[in-house]
This record gives C-alpha cells, structure tokens and sequence, in this order.
C-alpha cells in the first residue's frame, strides 16, 4: 500500500494494542483519535522494553491516555468510534473484516484494515504497511531492522537444548468468555486453547518442537485427548490477562493432566510473557522462553560419558 499526504489518514482509530505500539514507534500519535482499553498499557510496555523515555514521550503518552477508549476489538463501540469521524480503522484479529463491518463505523470497506499477524515476516509486512499508510515508510524501515536485531541479540544467547523438546503452548482455557473475569467459564479437563501466532517459530527458534500449532496457524482449541496424545515434555501455562479461571484450575489438578510426562516430571510453566503475541516485545518473551527450555534441559537425566572411550 502507498499512501501519498492526499490520502493519508487525518483521524485514526486504533483497535488493537499491537497496532497501537506500532503506531507510537514510528511517532504517527497526531492522527490517531481513538484507541482500546488495552492500548496505553501496551506502549507502556514497549517503552520499558525499548527503554525508550524523555520528555517528549511522556508528553506524547499523554496523548494516548486522554484518547476515547473503544474497548476491545471485536467489542468495540462501534457507534462511539463513529462518532469519531474516523477516515480510517486498523485492527489486528484473524480473518477478513467485510463491508458490514467498515459501514458500522461509518467507513468504506477499504478503510477498514485489518492485520491478521500470525509469524514474524506478517509483524514484518504489518510494520511496513503502516508506515505507508502514515507516510513514515523510512521510520517503518528502520522500526523492523532494530526490531530483528533484538531478536538476532537475543538468539546470540541461545544455548540449544540436547533433545528438543515437545512443548505445548497453553493460550488460554476460558470456554465462555465475558468482560467480567468472574462469569467466565472453563473446563480444562476436556479443552483448552493452545496458542498460534509467533508460538510456534519462537518455539522452534528456542531448539522445541511445537505441539497441536504450527506456524501460521491461530489459536485453536483442542481436547484433552489431543494433549495426551501429543505427549508434551513441556507445558506453558500462559495466564491470559490475569484470567482468574488460570488460577482456579492448575494444571495438576485437572482431570487426567497428571498422568502426563510434563506434569509428573513437573515441566509445567508459567511465563509471564505471552509467546504468541505478534507485537514489538516479542523478542524479550523470546528470551523468556529461551530460559524456560533451559531450565528443562538443565533438569534432564544426562549419559555419564567417559570421554576417552565413549563408555558409559
């Protein structure tokens, strides 16, 4: 996509955290009119990641925070963000968004875009794609070098396990979602959401095999007969959003979970960071998880190899 200044957007919302983290790194706050309610708390964490500070970027938070607030995507106010007169909407989810949706916020369908991001050359290609249309291609250029290049820092540190592990990622167990923590649902016994995204390539990055996702793939739910079968060496319990339904069902106590390899051999792990978020953190949940599998190797039984003649 080319923007020229004849069709770059003058009133902006944001509605997703990953978008909006892009949008402050490239310095693009002045057209953006509305946000989510996950958006301020995500460029706060990109600038202490960044260590990104001064004056100026205090001043420019404020920005954010004095923004509307839309909610979440797909439960934005759509009428509060027409009320906007938003020319354009960017937005992060999986799959397409038709001309319905776009005329819910008063727009064309090609004002609406959506990002859907699931591996590192998609966060790549999203990070340029906004740099067009704000008209800051070379600041979007050098967004996506700095970014591989922690990454490449990152992995400079690697220490690649001895086997590779079988690791299954646990998005999320909530089988009936609500805005209030307390009327969610789950039943981990039987499902669980395994997560997709950038999971599977950091996974791999780290020396694991990913389990139930590949790359390229969202998030999916699978049955506990699945998760049996595929007999992680390591599991993930990511806590999404502080869900307090993670809390109230650890793993070792679901039905049928503890005859599982992982959690007998108590290879069960709760990362703070969440592994298959596409955003401009992702290679300090990289390096988090790179720890993890390190732990896991540091635990395994080793061969006592006498080095001189190969016995044992």
């Amino acid at each position: 996509m080319t923007a020229g200044s004849s069709n770059r957007p003058r009133r902006l919302v944001s509605l997703a955290p990953n978008v909006s983290m892009i949008l402050f790194a490239l310095g693009a706050d002045h057209v953006v009119v509305g946000r989510t309610q996950y958006c301020v708390a995500s460029i706060r964490d990109y600038l202490d990641t960044w260590g990104v500070s001064g004056e100026e970027t205090i001043a420019r938070l404020a920005h954010w925070e004095a923004l509307p607030d839309m909610g979440a995507w797909p439960r934005a106010d759509h009428e509060r963000a027409a009320s906007l007169r938003p020319d354009m909407v960017l937005a992060s989810g999986s799959g397409p968004f038709d001309t319905h949706e776009a005329s819910m916020f008063g727009l064309r369908p090609e004002a609406l875009i959506n990002f859907d991001t699931r591996t590192l050359a998609d966060l790549d290609r999203q990070i340029l794609t906004i740099g067009e249309i704000v008209c800051r291609p070379e600041a979007a250029r050098e967004l996506v070098s700095q970014l591989a290049a922690r990454r490449d820092g990152v992995l400079a540190q690697r220490r690649m396990p001895a086997g590779s592990p079988a690791i299954l990622f646990e998005y999320c167990i909530c089988i009936k979602y609500h805005p209030d923590p307390a009327r969610r649902r789950a039943n981990p016994g039987r499902f669980i959401m395994v997560g997709g995204y950038l999971a599977a390539e950091l996974i791999r990055l780290c020396g694991g095999k990913p389990l139930l996702a590949q790359r390229g793939d969202a998030v999916a739910w699978v049955d506990f007969n699945s998760v049996r079968d595929a007999r992680p060496d390591m599991i993930l319990a990511f806590d999404c959003q502080d869900c307090p339904n993670a809390m109230s069902h650890p793993v070792a106590r679901r039905p049928g979970w503890p005859e599982l390899k992982a959690v007998s051999g108590h290879a069960v792990y709760r990362p703070r960071r969440n592994i298959a978020n596409p955003n401009l953190c992702y290679p300090s949940a990289l390096a988090e998880l790179m720890e993890l599998v390190t732990i896991w190797d540091d635990a395994q039984p080793k061969n006592l190899i006498n080095p001189i003649n190969g016995s044992i």
